[in-house]
């Protein structure tokens, strides 16, 4: 008779049921950071409840909640053509709908089991309404309103779908979300200029709609009958979470921070450095395919690279348009943005997979799903700051505060997981040995 992974012989020492809870969690947190998959009786059970039409549901509904900040250029730019909203309010806008979207995201994360599947499919429609909306919109107080409440909708549907879809190998749902998103947003940005020149800014607008109306199908299919059954059993898993798996999360949080606080202000610096805007261009466009590729690269579940290796790396890559941007220099600006887009999106992945390994907690799958729309909405807020205080050497001393908070924050995940093993191991030894006395 074949046995199973499961049903190996093995060793086996019975623990405690008090601690069997806790061996657990340490288990998952060093699995995660040593790349392993993490498989046993919970991955099976994400398994099962990943099954079924809904396989295809998830990761579009993520995709779609996720892919205004990849637009936003070409979006504020026929908001300003449509709308009348000066282009010195497009910071405003941008904040706007990214706090609306950290604000849904916390409230899915914060309501977990006991939020009505009915609100989050209301919300993507209520999100479609909002987006033909904005075009009717006349200046910058209507367009702000719209556009928090659509931020709002579309945070709530990102969460709730890429925790969904992250149940089971999060490295790869992360890496595949990611790559379709770069790809649809590349793809949107040079579709969109081009409606408006045909159809004109509003129309253009209009199309925009899709995103969301996508979303509201999408979700349909996901809690489509016994979808809701499982969906239910899948949202209320609880269990411990190791310490890797919160410092995971908080890495997370400071490297998609420090990406926005580059990424919001590459434009303007390129700007003040001579480079045309064809040039800036260019470089988003090589930069986003540069991103698809690493994402590609990095969706694996098993690592090549060890985590903090990756963390120091893609730190120097995420600096590099505030290191590299020099006056005239147009190849090396494009040089500096798709390292930025590959370093950028190599840690991401790769800690928001790995936190979300360490622990099958539905809850806190949701919560690393909101770290990213919190560093959204911190990053262009600290270099805002920080570049009114100092210009681009605060700009420079704002990056090497949230970057350090990333690598400790790996570091610290770790440092964790080793002690965590350690001790699991002197504890083993000194069960085994009360049992042999």
């Amino acid at each position: 008779m074949r046995l199973s992974r499961l049903q190996k012989p093995s060793l086996r020492i019975r623990l405690p049921v008090s601690n069997k809870a806790a061996a657990h969690g340490r288990h998952r947190g060093e699995d995660a950071l040593a790349g392993r998959d993490g498989s046993g009786e919970c991955a099976m059970e994400r398994d099962r409840l990943q099954t079924g039409p809904m396989s295809l549901a998830a990761p579009l509904a993520a995709v779609l909640g996720c892919l205004q900040p990849g637009i936003d250029p070409v979006f504020l730019s026929l908001l300003s053509d449509a709308c009348h909203v000066p282009p010195a309010a497009h910071g405003i806008i941008v904040g706007g709908t990214q706090a609306g979207a950290a604000l849904g995201s916390l409230l899915v994360w914060r309501l977990g089991a006991h939020l009505p599947r009915s609100v989050l499919i209301a919300g993507a429609a209520g999100a479609t309404a909002l987006s033909f909306g904005t075009v009717l919109a006349d200046g910058l107080a209507a367009a702000l309103v719209l556009r928090c409440g659509y931020g709002l909708a579309m945070g709530m549907v990102y969460a709730h779908a890429m925790s969904a879809y992250a149940a089971r190998q999060p490295n790869k749902a992360y890496g595949s979300v990611f790559l379709v998103q770069l790809l649809l947003s590349t793809l949107v940005s040079l579709v969109l200029p081009e409606l408006a020149v045909a159809f004109g800014a509003h129309a253009a607008l209009a199309t925009l709609a899709l995103a969301p109306a996508g979303a509201f199908a999408a979700l349909r299919v996901m809690h489509r009958g016994g979808a809701n059954a499982a969906g239910r059993a899948r949202d209320s898993i609880r269990a411990p979470v190791p310490r890797a798996g919160w410092a995971l999360a908080a890495a997370t949080f400071w490297f998609i921070c420090s990406t926005m606080l580059v990424w919001s202000f590459a434009a303007a610096l390129a700007a003040d450095a001579g480079i045309d805007e064809r040039t800036i261009g260019h470089a988003v466009a090589v930069g986003s395919l540069a991103g698809a590729l690493t994402a590609l690269a990095v969706m694996r579940e098993k690592s090549v690279v060890p985590l903090l290796a990756t963390a120091v790396i893609a730190g120097a890559c995420l600096a590099a348009p505030l290191l590299l941007t020099a006056p005239g220099d147009a190849t090396a600006f494009v040089v500096a943005i798709v390292l930025l887009n590959i370093g950028s999106t190599a840690i991401i992945i790769r800690c928001s997979g790995l936190a979300t390994a360490t622990s099958s907690d539905s809850r806190f799958r949701t919560f690393v799903a909101c770290t990213h729309s919190l560093g959204l909405i911190a990053g262009p807020t600290i270099g805002s700051a920080m570049m009114a205080w100092a210009g681009a050497d605060g700009l420079l001393a704002g990056l090497s505060v949230t970057l350090s908070g990333g690598v400790a924050a790996v570091v610290y995940a770790n440092l964790s997981t080793a002690i965590s093993a350690d001790a699991l191991r002197r504890w083993t030894l000194r069960s085994t040995a009360g049992h042999i006395a």
